[in-house]
């Protein structure tokens, strides 16, 4: 005889009041337990995954120090004002937090000068302005992520720097001057440049569509992209010439990789010394709450828009 069955044939009059009431508690207990369990069910089911990142070494230039990375204690992490994977909380977080594992000292590099060219290309503002706007952007990068830093300053001593600041040495113009006329007059690291610079302006979406676009406004672009290439080496250059060899870059930018695997023994002198460590990152899934869950659409759009200027 079964459960239902016994219980549907039970003589309730035989038991006492206080023994129905002692009986009553404890079923509506165990309802309570089950209706809980039910909806924790369909609550979980129903959650949105959030992202957390986490991020590993994809490659090293020149590959022949991969093995040996370890024995550099020092590194720069150049910070790519209007790219995602710095607009990102949770992917600047993996790349600190790999830096703060594999290094004593990082010297972050706030591109701030150098994204006026970014603003020039993407939104059409000139001089002045421009650089204004991109100064700005650099302050409230730092304003807004110095916590994260700080969050890994037990085993990293973080350090800032703007390109404002080192465009005013003496060197950054010799090295943009020599950089210049390397592409002017060698036709395998200009083509190598000139790849680069219209594999960024095919992203740009304001860009895409050339009919829109006049002839004269397309070649600017090309220029001022250009120049931003020439000035990142530039200030590259004048980092290694300081001491700082290792440069941390989440993702691929394959002229730099190229410099310093040795592919273009012209380049100013300090550049055939730098070392390139491109990171990977990879998304994790964690579950959250509903409220956390928009925030992780978002933050999925937002990883499949075109990105700013990617040098």
């Amino acid at each position: 005889m079964d459960e239902e069955t016994i219980i549907e044939n039970f003589d309730w009059n035989h038991l006492s009041l206080e023994r129905l009431k002692l009986l009553r508690s404890r079923i509506n207990k165990a309802i309570d337990i089950k209706r809980r369990d039910l909806y924790l069910t369909k609550y979980t089911a129903n959650i949105p995954q959030i992202y957390g990142y986490k991020a590993s070494m994809a490659n090293v230039f020149p590959g022949r120090l991969r093995s040996s990375i370890s024995e550099y204690q020092n590194c720069v992490f150049g910070i790519s004002l209007g790219s995602n994977n710095f607009a990102d909380n949770k992917r600047l977080e993996a790349c600190i937090k790999w830096i703060s594992e594999n290094f004593q000292t990082c010297l972050v590099l706030v591109c701030d000068s150098i994204y006026r060219l970014t603003i020039e290309v993407r939104d059409g503002l000139k001089g002045d302005e421009a650089r204004y706007q991109a100064i700005c952007t650099g302050e409230k990068f730092i304003n807004e992520n110095l916590f994260l830093f700080e969050k890994y300053s037990g085993s990293c001593r973080f350090e800032f720097k703007k390109t404002s600041q080192i465009e005013k040495q003496l060197e950054f113009e010799i090295y943009y001057e020599e950089i210049q006329y390397l592409y002017q007059q060698n036709q395998s690291f200009q083509k190598s440049v000139n790849s680069f610079v219209q594999a960024y302006l095919n992203r740009v979406k304001q860009i895409k569509d050339q009919d829109k676009q006049k002839k004269e406004s397309l070649q600017e672009k090309k220029y001022l992209s250009t120049n931003y290439f020439f000035e990142e080496s530039a200030l590259n250059a004048c980092l290694v010439k300081a001491g700082w060899l290792v440069f941390v870059y989440p993702g691929s930018i394959k002229t730099f990789e190229e410099i310093s695997e040795g592919l273009h023994p012209e380049v100013p002198e300090p550049l055939k010394q730098m070392i390139w460590v491109s990171l990977r990152l990879k998304r994790n899934a964690k579950a959250g709450n509903a409220k956390v869950g928009e925030e992780s659409k978002k933050n999925h759009d937002l990883e499949n828009k075109p990105e700013g200027m990617n040098f």
